[in-house]
């Protein structure tokens, strides 16, 4: 069976692809090998991926074994957690696909031969296993993975324990380099440097004179942590908003970066560990808005709720959450009145259209361009008005009839100034984003209001006339529309 085994992979290593068979010095027909048979599933009680539910055939057969040098074999035979069973099955099948794809050609010919996407992408699949073994073989504190990038291999290393190692990044005297590298090492994150000359030394990783790094891409171990803002801290009901996120930090400090409703409220965060106070930025992103009904907007309430908190200088409290516990991060004064300055008007402007969009039933959609909300529509400000004269303080209206013909009940209400029903109907309509709707006939009611005269009281059939109405304490005004075209 271990024959077979070594035969099926052509003698190489299954794991890091090294040749396990060579000719015995000072002999003309004997040879050596360091290679080994493992098994997938330990053949004992006790071994590593024991699995008592096979039978001592199954365990002693060719398909519960796999062909590695002797470095490879003590890691899977040693290190029970390093592999399952599943992956080294895939490894093994893996191997002995890349053993009949050579079988025949010349090296190096082998991915030239591939035609199939498929076998191609295998291909590289095995490659960037194989490579990664064997570079945990040259510094086995590493852990490494592989992939492939447009530019060529990616590698990603992390450190399975603390490693007395130093890179050695030369950045040839470029100002920008040199102070992104500056703030990683004082508030961890992301690093991505283009074209650096990079080496390690304590490590026989990235050797300088056989690797040329293109890309160095550097993250410090992120922290999954809720940060959480209290906006208003001083009222009695403080708004809450948390933000789930990641947290790094370096030797100054740390950085916080979370998100909530969608990315659509993102808050960016550094603090020093000498200050109790960190500075953090808050970030609104509407992009999700784009072609949306106006009335069914992701978050719209909570967005404009917090917008409209932070149209005042408002006391803030952040604490952080990691692992069931909570910390205190400080507390501030956050004003934001000139950063969110055109977002509130924004704000304001949808709330309007989506207050006609409902009463009118218009079937508004945001447009693409977000420009078009300050440009594309007239003065709504009667309409808003119209809208809401349900919730209007001030129960007065002023209006303009012309009369049709002779109105004693008119005249009457005037002199006595008694409390009647009043309706009025109105023809209107309007033009947003373009398009004209309408016209819509809106019917305004109050069960009991006061008429009065704005200047003569002359009632003449034909002849303009102005009018106060003011609503009887304990009634409103309402609104609705009576006809649509």
């Amino acid at each position: 069976m271990k024959q077979t085994l070594a035969e099926r992979v052509n003698f190489h290593c299954s794991m890091c692809d090294a040749p396990t068979l060579g000719p015995k010095t000072g002999t003309n027909d004997k040879r050596f090998s360091v290679g080994k048979a493992a098994h997938i599933k330990a053949a004992a009680p006790g071994g590593p991926r024991y699995d008592k539910s096979q039978t001592a055939a199954e365990r002693s057969a060719i398909e519960n074994g796999i062909w590695a040098c002797a470095t490879c074999a003590d890691l899977i035979d040693r290190d029970p957690d390093a592999y399952e069973p599943t992956e080294l099955l895939l490894i093994k099948a893996d191997a002995e696909w890349l053993a009949g794809t050579r079988a025949g050609r010349p090296p190096g010919s082998d991915l030239p031969a591939l035609q199939a996407s498929t076998a191609i992408t295998r291909a590289v699949a095995v490659f960037c296993r194989q490579e990664a073994v064997r570079q945990e073989r040259r510094d086995p504190r590493f852990n490494v993975s592989v992939s492939m990038a447009k530019s060529g291999p990616m590698y990603e290393f992390c450190a399975k324990e603390p490693v007395d190692a130093r890179f050695v990044i030369r950045t040839r005297g470029r100002r920008r380099e040199t102070d992104a590298l500056r703030d990683f090492m004082q508030y961890g994150g992301e690093l991505v440097l283009e074209g650096m000359e990079v080496g390690m030394e304590g490590s026989p990783l990235f050797p300088s004179e056989d690797v040329a790094t293109k890309r160095l891409e550097i993250t410090s171990h992120p922290r999954p942590i809720i940060m959480t803002v209290a906006l208003d801290a001083g009222a009695s009901v403080p708004l809450y908003i948390d933000f789930p996120g990641q947290a790094t930090h370096g030797n100054k400090g740390f950085r916080f970066t979370g998100s909530t409703m969608g990315s659509m409220l993102t808050i960016s965060m550094i603090g020093d560990f000498s200050v109790s106070s960190p500075d953090f930025k808050l970030n609104f992103d509407l992009k999700s808005w784009e072609r949306k009904p106006m009335g069914r907007l992701p978050h719209f309430s909570k967005m404009r709720q917090i917008l409209q908190m932070l149209d005042r200088p408002v006391p803030v409290e952040v604490k952080c959450t990691h692992e069931d516990v909570e910390s205190d991060f400080g507390s501030g004064i956050l004003d934001g009145r000139e950063p969110f300055r055109l977002l509130h008007t924004f704000m304001a402007e949808i709330e309007d259209l989506r207050k006609l969009d409902a009463f009118f039933d218009l079937g508004l959609v945001m447009p693409a361009d977000f420009e078009d909300i300050f440009h594309d529509q007239g003065d709504i400000t009667q309409l808003i008005g119209l809208v809401d004269i349900d919730k209007a303080d001030d129960p007065t209206v002023e209006v303009s009839l012309v009369p049709e013909e002779p109105s004693v009940p008119l005249h009457e209400l005037i002199a006595s100034q008694k409390p009647a029903a009043i309706r009025l109907s109105q023809e209107l309509t309007m033009r947003i984003f373009g398009r004209a709707y309408g016209p819509f006939e809106v019917e305004v009611t109050c069960p009991a209001a006061v008429v009065t005269p704005i200047g003569p009281a002359n009632i003449e059939v034909g002849v303009p006339i102005r009018l106060t109405l003011r609503a009887a304490e304990g009634n409103r005004w309402s609104a609705r529309v009576s006809s649509r075209p």
